[in-house]
């Protein structure tokens, strides 16, 4: 039963993720968190931490979840459950994707998919303030923490900073300061 409600949870907000990744978390965080307990506050942030350190997209997340979930009965089952969450995040996009290439060129005039695309946008971006809202809660409990993410905006802000620098160089900071 367990295996199944991942998997529903997973095709769910598979279905919705428009505008990347960040989009999914705080649909994710308040499925595996706060309705099902399949993880803690901290295990979540870490596992947003994890995919957002991997290649390929954040929704990698879901593996460690889904691992997570299967594992506290054995690796076997954490194996399973991380593909099954794997497959059905990645599977309602895929599909999608899949169709709409066949009509792309009249969605892309057509007024009400124009509207639609419109509101979703909106809708993501308070979706990912809500995920930068989240994780900050977690993540900047410390003074150091907070500091550090602020010089990480700034950086990515003001100067422009490669935001794979700006990852690496407060990775570096943090082992400095707080191995």
């Amino acid at each position: 039963m367990e295996l199944l409600r991942l998997a529903l949870v997973c095709l769910r907000i598979g279905a919705v993720v428009f505008g990347g990744g960040m989009v999914m978390v705080p649909l994710l965080e308040a499925d595996a968190v706060y309705r099902y307990h399949w993880l803690t506050q901290k295990q979540f942030v870490d596992a947003v931490a994890l995919g957002q350190m991997t290649p390929g997209p954040l929704l990698v997340s879901a593996t460690f979840i889904g691992y997570a979930v299967g594992a506290k009965h054995d690796t076997l089952h954490g194996l399973l459950y991380a593909t099954v969450a794997t497959v059905c995040m990645f599977l309602p996009s895929f599909l999608m994707t899949v169709l709409a290439s066949y009509r792309l060129a009249r969605l892309q005039k057509n007024v009400y998919v124009k509207g639609f695309l419109q509101g979703v946008m909106a809708a993501v971006v308070g979706l990912v303030a809500a995920a930068a809202v989240s994780i900050a809660r977690q993540s900047c409990a410390e003074v150091g923490t907070a500091l550090l993410a602020a010089a990480a905006l700034v950086a990515l802000l003001k100067f422009k900073a490669d935001a794979s620098l700006v990852v690496v160089g407060c990775g570096l900071v943090g082992l400095l300061l707080w191995h």
